[in-house]
Order: C-alpha cells, then structure tokens, then sequence
C-alpha cells in the first residue's frame, strides 16, 4: 500500500465521511474504491475503443440487433423470491 495526501473542500470531506459511514466503510475504503472505479472505466473504454476501432458503425448495430432478436424473454422472479434471496 502506499499513502497519498489529496486536498478537498471541506464540505466535500464532510459528505464523503458521511456516505462512507452510510456504507459501513471508512473514508480510506470509499476513496479507494472511487478511484479504482474511475480506472477501470478508463481501461474498459480503452478496451472497447480498440476493439471498435475501424469497424463499420452500422453494421455493428445489425450484428447487435440481429443478436437481440435471438433472446427470448425469461420467467420474471416475485417480489417475495427476491425478497427471499436476500436474507
């Protein structure tokens, strides 16, 4: 691990604090997890753009339609089968 010192407004720091005692972590964990969030949205839209690059947009988009004309529709769970798994 190592340590890194960021200045905030205080008003910020305060909301922070408070979401992160909202989730039952400390300000540390919530920081973290903002920051590896940001990164990993930064290298999946790297990734797709490197996929993507060079194709033909619309032919992307009926290749994606034709794959969704293939799904069918599954059996919607209850309010109680969910309510069930999560206890």
């Amino acid at each position: 691990m190592s340590t890194l010192s960021i200045q905030l407004p205080e008003d910020l720091k305060a909301k922070a604090i408070l979401l992160a005692q909202k989730q039952s972590i400390s300000l540390d964990a919530l920081v973290g997890y903002w920051l590896q969030t940001a990164v990993v949205q930064d290298e999946t839209i790297e990734w797709m753009q490197r996929r993507l690059s060079g194709k033909n947009h619309e032919m992307l988009i009926a290749e994606f339609g034709r794959f969704l004309k293939k799904t069918k529709a599954g059996d919607e769970p209850t309010v109680e089968a969910i309510q069930t798994a999560m206890k």
